[in-house]
């Protein structure tokens, strides 16, 4: 009689556990060389912070995440509220097989658990990997002022994307997401978003961690000596010792540079033979209505030498200007017209852009062992056995 009544209790309680069955699941890429490369985290705040605090919570540079989400370079004290977006950009290595991002370390406090330690990363890791990474276990607790390495997710997919130029971000599922509502806010395809993510299905679930391409200017076909860069789309990058700031023009996708003007000591920033600095044009109209232009463009750094050129063309559209500074960056026979970096975007939605298929399949994995789900499950058997016994 007894097992009679509690088992219709006991139903509606076996239901609710289920979601525990729901297992996360995040891509990995496998690997098997030394190199890394440019990749993105979207950081959901589980905390107000200030920029420089997240800046040394994932052990990045404040000035890389300020460009990461064009985020004006003397924002540094700028507080992000709970909840928000932040774009976090890391690099990507090869460790044991398997893309991962290993350079960021936490050091527990009194009162920190693997749990409260993975909410504090915005679910981009799991306590668990936090624990496997660490050998973490019974006989090795977590103790207080223990340095742990975070093992966080990334992806590289050799920054193509259907020929693209492309950064990839981590993003963590949030409750109301749905595939195509994601793949409709970054530019894609939800079709492109299950073959990088080697879903099934267009099905995902909170938690679940999915590679997304950000369409980038690439350098790559710039000429410039001993340097590269690869920039997301609504993103910029200082290099040159910080002297020059490039960004991403999301009309066409070339790179623009100029001065960047942060930085009190830079030489070798104008072109020989004029007046013009890097990120500078000179106009001078034509009987035709259009204008010859010559501009002072960005060719790479080396040994402490920012290298520049000058570059002419006839007969391009007018900016209405006789000199200027742009930032942008031009190809030899071919003088873009202007459009300033746009303005910068709320810190607090980092949403972006657009597929190769030549790269190694993604393979999904859980975040939770079987071993928890089988342990749980034997739990709420014992239980059972019991109160019919």
């Amino acid at each position: 009689m007894t097992s009679k009544v509690l088992f219709p209790i006991l139903l509606p309680i076996l239901l609710l556990s289920l979601p525990y069955f729901v297992v996360a699941k995040s891509v990995f890429e496998p690997c098997n060389a030394s190199d890394s490369c440019s990749s993105y985290l979207l950081y959901r705040l589980p905390l107000d912070s200030k920029i420089s605090e997240i800046a040394f919570r994932f052990k990045v540079n404040v000035s890389d995440l300020l460009a990461a989400n064009s985020i004006d370079s003397n924002q540094v004290n700028q507080i992000l509220p709970e909840k928000s977006f932040a774009k976090i950009p890391i690099f990507c290595s090869c460790v044991d097989g398997i893309r991962r991002s290993s350079s960021t370390h936490y050091t527990i406090g009194a009162v920190d658990t693997l749990m409260s330690i993975s909410e504090l990363y915005g679910g981009l890791v799991s306590a668990e990997q936090i624990g496997i990474a660490n050998g973490i276990d019974v006989e090795h607790p977590l103790a207080s002022g223990q340095s742990l390495v975070i093992p966080l997710p990334c992806t590289c997919f050799n920054n193509s994307n259907n020929g693209v130029a492309s950064v990839y971000m981590s993003y963590v599922v949030q409750s109301r997401d749905d595939l195509t509502k994601i793949a409709a806010e970054y530019g894609v395809t939800v079709g492109n978003l299950e073959i990088i993510n080697g879903l099934g299905q267009p099905q995902i679930d909170p938690g679940d961690i999915l590679a997304i391409p950000l369409a980038a200017c690439t350098s790559a076909n710039l000429n410039w000596y001993n340097e590269s860069l690869i920039i997301p789309n609504g993103s910029y990058a200082l290099t040159a010792n910080n002297c020059i700031k490039c960004g991403c023009r999301s009309t066409d996708l070339s790179m623009e540079c100029s001065a960047s003007g942060i930085v009190d000591k830079c030489s070798h920033l104008q072109c020989k033979d004029s007046n013009l600095f890097i990120g500078e044009r000179h106009e001078k109209h034509t009987a035709f209505g259009n204008c010859n232009v010559t501009a002072c463009i960005y060719r790479g750094h080396l040994g402490g030498k920012t290298f520049r050129s000058l570059v002419n063309s006839s007969d391009v559209k007018c900016l209405g200007n006789q000199s200027q500074r742009t930032g942008s960056s031009m190809a030899t026979d071919y003088i873009s017209p202007y459009l300033a970096l746009s303005p910068s975007p709320s810190p607090y939605s980092a949403k972006s852009h657009t597929l190769e298929i030549n790269f190694s399949p993604a393979h999904r994995h859980s975040k939770k062992s079987l071993s928890q789900v089988l342990h749980f499950s034997l739990l709420v058997l014992e239980l059972i056995l019991e109160i019919f016994l």
